[in-house]
């Protein structure tokens, strides 16, 4: 078998077993056990079949891998049942990028140009977005954040006052677009990262 294929089925077994664990963990396990598999190969010196064999076997089965993880997962609850850690996640408070979408969002509605920089701010703890996506994002929203003010200064400039008041009404989608582009470009680039992620 092809050491590639061979490989990559094994990261899709593995997928399919951790189907127990939260979205964001079972990714973040896939994408450990790939860097975990790269690594090992990569101190081999080689891809050749045998050795991805050799390195698979040490690593154990998928379902082996997910019953340790679920076990320390269960070891670091203090052993409390499924029920009452089901509980704590339904209590737990938002994640980092989920209060960053928010504030990028509806802050972008309510808080223009305000709530979507406090987004952008909240967005820069996160360790699932890359720093080229937490750039990325601040320059999607410089970018369209810029395009009304290219119209308005001068005009305020010249006096043109009421063309401001009176004309200027096309350019008020741009006010609340700059935030929600930004937080669709993280989300759109972050299903892209995860679905390549696991192909690969």
């Amino acid at each position: 078998m092809d050491p590639e294929a061979a490989i990559r089925d094994y990261l899709a077994a593995l997928d399919v077993a951790a189907e127990p664990l939260d979205l964001e963990r079972r990714a973040e396990l896939v994408a450990e056990i790939r860097e975990h598999i790269d690594l090992a190969l990569g101190e081999a010196g080689g891809r050749d079949e045998a050795t991805v064999r050799e390195v698979l076997g040490r690593l154990g089965s998928p379902d082996e891998i997910v019953a340790a993880e679920i076990g320390a997962t269960f070891a670091a609850d203090g052993g409390r049942s499924a029920s009452e850690r089901t509980g704590e996640v339904h209590r737990r408070q938002l994640s980092i990028e989920t209060h960053a979408l928010i504030w990028l969002t509806v802050g972008a509605v309510v808080l223009p140009f305000i709530g979507p920089a406090i987004g952008l701010w909240v967005a820069a703890g996160s360790r699932r977005w890359t720093l080229t996506q937490k750039r990325t994002a601040v320059l999607v929203f410089l970018v369209l954040s810029a395009i009304p003010f290219m119209f308005l200064v001068p005009a305020a400039i010249a006096g043109e006052f009421m063309w401001i008041v009176g004309s200027a009404g096309f350019m008020l989608p741009f006010v609340p677009l700059c935030g929600i582009v930004a937080a669709a470009y993280l989300v759109a680039s972050s299903t892209l990262r995860l679905t390549v992620s696991r192909k690969t």
